[in-house]
């Protein structure tokens, strides 16, 4: 399975699987020789997934992944799945607030989900995701898998992602509830530049406003989906918890 052979992972790793569902990536990573905890919120499927595997090889945690602390499971984990549209944005930032824990990850979205995820500056795909999750890791897309590859067949096209955890330095754990809070206020109002959300959002009149934008060398009139995310961690450095 091609899932697996991107997730490279060895006897000696622990991976986790996000929704498991009925087991069929599951089973192929029982297949390979890899010990796999498999977090699956649905009782019934849970209950079906310890009947199948062996404890040895699948250990089954009937949870919900978002309740999960990965710390729990280890360190340097592996983690796999693929992930609903309602749960995707939440599942990605808990692995950037969790970071420390990830090895590297293979994720399957929705299309739309991974062009955000990947997403340039200046496409209309290109916001807080994008910036959030690009700066916690090396994000790339690996191939896609058409609504037949799966069982039942779902209506959307699922891309596959590589996860790999980009230096500590490029996003300090102290940085990431003011980037967070930066990056609400500049992409509020899409339209508006990124003097006018700011203003609006700290409460400020321009003048103050200014002075960040200018401290950190960039142009207030320019609409947030311009700036790289390099421009967001410096502004976020300067303007902080303000932005709340």
């Amino acid at each position: 399975m091609r899932v697996v052979a991107a997730l490279s992972a060895g006897s000696m790793d622990t991976v986790v699987e996000i929704g498991p569902g009925r087991g069929a990536l599951t089973e192929a990573i029982v297949a390979a020789g890899v010990p796999i905890v498999a977090i699956e919120i649905d009782r019934d499927l849970a209950a079906a997934l310890r009947a199948r595997f062996d404890e040895r090889s699948c250990r089954v945690i009937e949870d919900d992944i978002l309740d999960v602390p990965l710390a729990s499971l280890g360190d340097r984990l592996l983690i796999v799945g693929n992930l609903p549209y309602n749960i995707s944005k939440p599942v990605a930032m808990k692995l950037v607030n969790e970071r420390r824990c990830v090895g590297r990850a293979v994720l399957m979205f929705q299309r739309e989900v991974a062009d955000r995820l990947t997403a340039h500056p200046g496409t209309k795909e290109y916001g807080p995701l994008t910036v959030l999750a690009g700066r916690a890791f090396t994000i790339e897309r690996l191939f896609r898998l058409p609504p037949g590859a799966f069982r039942p067949s779902p209506k959307v096209v699922s891309t596959v992602t590589r996860w790999i955890p980009r230096p500590a330095g490029e996003l300090p754990d102290a940085l990431v509830p003011a980037l967070q809070h930066t990056l609400r206020a500049s992409f509020a109002h899409r339209r508006q530049t990124l003097q006018k959300n700011l203003r609006h959002q700290l409460g400020e009149d321009e003048a103050t406003v200014r002075r960040p934008l200018a401290a950190a060398s960039i142009d207030g009139s320019a609409r947030a989906e311009s700036l790289s995310p390099e421009e967001f961690v410096r502004l976020a450095a300067i303007v902080g918890r303000r932005t709340v």
